[in-house]
């Protein structure tokens, strides 16, 4: 294990940081072994890795600086498996860095939603996901909003994508039709 370069950064204040599979911690911190190997592909989900050991270290309040959407994206997913008071994310650069109270956001969406989030996002195309024709983000939470039922479907697949039910299938094919026309009654895309 080695240590970041001694730096203070106040009482109860802890940095880690990793470099390639290595974690780097100031002050010196002799059990990394939730936090290692450091093997994530994304610093996204990593984000959450170290969130989550900070939390079983006993540290209550944590703050993620970021810049990327699906960060706040995934924290808002995962806050209410951490066992934190708060949880903040300084968002943005320079006049426009505001602070978003995450636990807020997850507490006011409730827990089903809160935790389907990621899936939702990723559902109408991310970095990683192609996206519908014509159709963005504002729509898709519109749409999401209107079709609750959508929400169970966006948590069973957050739950286990590996094995996804009709009843699921059937839900994301409502949801489809209604992105693209909210007062149709047909159940299928291919109907629609």
């Amino acid at each position: 294990m080695k240590q970041i370069p001694p730096v203070e950064f106040g009482d109860g204040k802890q940095v880690i940081t990793t470099k390639g599979e290595q974690v780097l911690c100031s002050p010196l911190r002799f059990d990394t072994s939730s936090l290692t190997p450091c093997n994530h592909e994304e610093a996204d989900t990593r984000i959450l890795v170290h969130a989550a050991d900070a939390s079983k270290a006993g540290h209550k309040n944590i703050v993620i600086r970021t810049v990327d959407t699906d960060v706040v994206i995934i924290c808002i997913g995962m806050t209410q498996k951490l066992n934190i008071n708060e949880l903040l994310i300084a968002f943005g650069t320079g006049t426009s860095l505001r602070y978003l109270a995450v636990h807020e956001i997850a507490s006011r969406l409730g827990l089903e939603k809160a935790r389907s989030l990621p899936v939702f996002h990723a559902f109408p195309g991310c970095d990683t996901v192609s996206c519908f024709f014509g159709k963005g983000k504002k729509t898709a939470w519109i749409t999401w909003m209107a079709h609750e039922e959508a929400t169970s479907a966006f948590l069973e697949l957050s739950n286990n994508a590996d094995d996804v039910s009709e009843e699921c299938l059937r839900k994301l094919d409502r949801f489809v039709v209604l992105l693209y026309d909210r007062t149709s009654t047909k159940l299928h895309v291919n109907e629609a």
